[in-house]
């Protein structure tokens, strides 16, 4: 029999929090995206079914016995800008970005932890808009990272609209938008996920209804018909995706199974097709089959890694927060006998799927 559990080799980490944090895990209800501060002292979650981000004040450190994870404390946060928060992204230690599936993408002031006053209303600092200009539709989720101290690159994965928009901001406190543009289409079909290499040598795209992640070499030259450099492969439904801090991993959470993959890059890129290097399960099957109301769900939606890489946190509506000890899951190649039958399964799915959508049908 095969065993559906999570595995038993010491990856899982147990966090310590105090009642008040796992009563406010508890009522999270659904989540999609969850990201680490530059300092890693902090952790956003989305919490898409109540309109608010959680953030919580976070310990890592290492024993003999492990990494540890402490959550210390948290603040709630709710604004009118908040229309089913699906994706974030820090732009610094005290600011986040937003991707509403409910149409823009507003930058938030985080509150300071500590006090008695945990749950604030915070109004936006600036707004990447659903119009002409800012060209937003349907945005799911956002990546951000620094061009020099006072601008940054935004890429926005636009679910529904098939596209990723670019967004140059410039300032370390408004903020002010500097340029618009749709920045990668071709092939995509709702783009559900968005990395950038720490040293921003590649883009990574979570190409949801394709089952794969499309991989692009950062270069002036990368525009909207741009075919993929790299294909990552033999993933059901592709949700958040990080590269690891020293970019030699890209790690991909699967929405519509219990698992997290691993793909490793060869040489000095990540060019051409490649199948996972390592597949993770971090979901019970029981928890799994809770969530798994259609194909696309039940599994892992948000995931990040801490920047000294030792700790993977994970979300989904089932399991609002989980953490896994990155070092052991890099350090054994490992393929479940589990997931080679799933994938055989997904294949037919897929085929199926498609003869639908060349014809019409529904």
């Amino acid at each position: 029999m095969v065993n559906k559990s999570l595995p038993k080799s010491g990856r899982r980490i147990e966090f310590t929090a105090s009642n008040e944090v796992r009563d406010v895990l508890k009522q999270l209800a659904r989540t999609e995206d969850l990201k680490f501060s530059p300092s890693n002292r902090r952790l956003a979650v989305a919490g898409y079914a109540k309109n608010s981000i959680v953030v919580f004040d976070v310990k890592i450190s290492s024993a003999s016995s492990g990494e540890r994870v402490v959550l210390t404390d948290y603040v709630e946060i709710t604004s009118s800008s908040l229309r089913l928060p699906h994706g974030l992204s820090f732009i610094n230690e005290d600011t986040l970005i937003l991707a509403n599936r409910g149409g823009e993408a507003p930058i938030l002031k985080v509150p300071p932890s500590g006090g008695s006053d945990k749950r604030f209303v915070v109004t936006a600092l600036q707004t990447i808009r659903r119009d002409e200009n800012h060209l937003l539709n349907s945005p799911g989720s956002v990546a951000v990272s620094r061009i020099n101290p006072n601008l940054y690159e935004v890429l926005i994965c636009n679910n529904y609209a098939d596209q990723v928009t670019r967004h140059i901001l410039e300032g370390q406190e408004q903020f002010s938008l500097n340029s618009n543009e749709i920045f990668l289409s071709k092939g995509l079909s709702i783009p559900d996920g968005v990395a950038v290499s720490e040293d921003r040598r590649w883009i990574a795209i979570s190409n949801h209804s394709h089952h794969c992640i499309f991989l692009y070499q950062n270069t002036p030259r990368l525009n909207k018909h741009s075919e993929p450099d790299g294909i990552l492969r033999n993933i059901n439904y592709p949700h958040g995706a990080r590269f690891t801090s020293d970019g030699n991993f890209l790690l991909v959470a699967d929405a519509g199974s219990p698992y997290v993959n691993v793909y490793a890059k060869d040489g000095d890129g990540w060019k051409g097709r490649r199948n996972p290097f390592s597949v993770f399960r971090v979901l019970d099957e029981s928890v799994y089959l809770r969530g798994r109301h259609n194909p696309q769900e039940g599994g892992p939606k948000g995931i990040d890694i801490d920047q000294k890489m030792n700790v993977l946190a994970v979300t989904c509506e089932q399991q609002p927060l989980a953490f896994f000890d990155l070092a052991k899951i890099l350090k054994k190649r490992e393929i479940p006998w589990d997931w080679r039958k799933r994938t055989l399964f997904w294949r037919l799915e897929w085929i199926r799927d498609d003869l639908r959508r060349r014809r019409g049908w529904k």
